[in-house]
């Protein structure tokens, strides 16, 4: 058995559709004369190459026949209006089809251009998580910090000559947060202020500065300050280590 599958016809209707189409049938007037005849065409072509011959297509045939001779017999005029064109019915099946069609294609090309796309379902990360507690009362405002910063700026710029130096900065942030590390492997808490002679370049206080952060950030310590405005200590944080 072959599958009936008239050359690129999806069935009878489609293959209606393509004479409409070919021949630049109106679809609302079609002349069943000639449709039927070209209709016929295929369904011999058919019948030629030996291909079993789907019976809708034969069905169709038969149809198409009724409706060229109801179209030759005499029409007779009702009390209301002429008899019902034996066409309507063909006509709206073919739209109804031709919409279905033209649908297909449309969710095809979306069925396309969604391919182009990958999606990835989220994976399961609760194994990587590390459970923190933070003490609140061991914690600063942001704002407390960077007024700390300044202070020390404005100490270290009181202190620094006024000549110009340009110099190379090697002190790296690295290097920064090995000097609080050192710090804290003799002491659990260091002042702050301690990390600083005020002689220094500015250039080393911002590093040192952004140094804290860093390690802030990355719980390795803590800073904490009792009121507004004391000194600010250093403190071991929630995931620092020795060694």
């Amino acid at each position: 058995m072959y599958e009936v599958k008239l050359d690129a016809f999806n069935g009878p209707l489609d293959l209606l559709l393509h004479l409409i189409h070919k021949y630049e049938i109106d679809i609302y007037d079609i002349p069943m004369k000639a449709l039927t005849e070209q209709y016929m065409q295929y369904v011999h072509a058919m019948k030629e190459v030996e291909i079993n011959i789907a019976s809708e297509y034969l069905v169709m045939a038969s149809e198409l026949l009724m409706i060229k001779s109801r179209l030759l017999l005499p029409q007779q005029e009702t009390e209301n209006d002429l008899e019902e064109d034996p066409r309507e019915e063909l006509v709206g099946r073919l739209i109804e089809y031709q919409n279905y069609k033209e649908y297909s294609l449309l969710l095809t090309e979306l069925k396309k251009e969604r391919e182009l796309y990958y999606t990835k379902s989220p994976a399961d990360l609760s194994h990587l998580e590390k459970e923190t507690h933070w003490d609140k009362n061991q914690t600063i405002d942001l704002t407390q910090l960077i007024v700390a910063y300044q202070r020390v700026k404005n100490r270290v710029a009181l202190n620094t000559p006024k000549a110009v130096e340009i110099s190379k900065d090697t002190f790296t942030i690295q290097q920064a947060t090995e000097v609080v590390a050192k710090h804290l492997e003799k002491q659990t808490s260091f002042n702050f202020f301690s990390l600083f002679n005020f002689n220094e370049p500015v250039s080393k206080v911002v590093t040192h500065f952004l140094a804290i952060l860093e390690m802030s950030k990355a719980g390795l310590i803590n800073i904490e300050q009792s009121n507004n405005f004391e000194d600010i200590n250093i403190i071991r944080g929630v995931n620092y280590s020795i060694g």
